[in-house]
């Protein structure tokens, strides 16, 4: 079974500005890999390729209790058979998520270190089923002579009573296992 690992940097910025004079922040982010047998890109669906997904600004008052989720963003990976990525008919792949900063609660993605508190990311699939951390998806079938974009969602969801203000960000590496 081929597996290729590829970092998914899922950047959430939560700064806003308000007035002329306020102070913000820009998060300028790249990462550099060696790539896989096959192709796979991140991208926006109906967007095209993406450097990260971005899930929106929030207010901690947006968390009013544990559990409370923000609105689900789509996202996908894109395989794209070329002539170092043979897909045979009938390939079906699944992915494996796994969080850098580790886990949050049961099931989500902890957020880094030194930013938002009390908040985790969530993962699901196309059925809206969430992916807990280190465990493989559904699967999903493969094209064999076109690119094939496999659609997850990702949204915040509370895991404490009170949320802290900072960056949401989180960084998620993925393997796509390929028979």
């Amino acid at each position: 079974m081929k597996k290729i690992l590829l970092p998914l940097v899922l950047a959430m910025a939560s700064s806003s500005v308000m007035a002329a004079d306020e102070n913000g922040r820009i998060t300028f982010r790249g990462y550099i890999s060696a790539g896989g047998t096959c192709p796979i890109e991140v991208v926006d669906p109906g967007l095209g390729v993406q450097p990260w997904v971005f899930l929106g600004n929030y207010a901690t008052k947006a968390f009013p209790t544990v559990g409370t989720e923000t609105k689900e963003v789509a996202f996908g990976l894109r395989v794209t058979p070329d002539a170092s990525c043979v897909i045979a008919p009938g390939t079906e792949a699944t992915v494996k998520f796994d969080a850098l900063a580790g886990v949050e609660g049961t099931d989500m993605y902890a957020l880094n270190r030194g930013g938002a508190t009390g908040l985790g990311l969530l993962i699901k699939d196309d059925t809206g089923a969430t992916i807990d951390p280190n465990t493989e998806s559904k699967k999903y079938a493969l094209a064999e002579n076109t690119p094939t974009e496999m659609r997850f969602f990702a949204n915040y969801k509370s895991s404490a009573a009170t949320v802290g203000a900072g960056m949401a960000e989180a960084d998620v590496n993925f393997v796509v296992a390929l028979p």
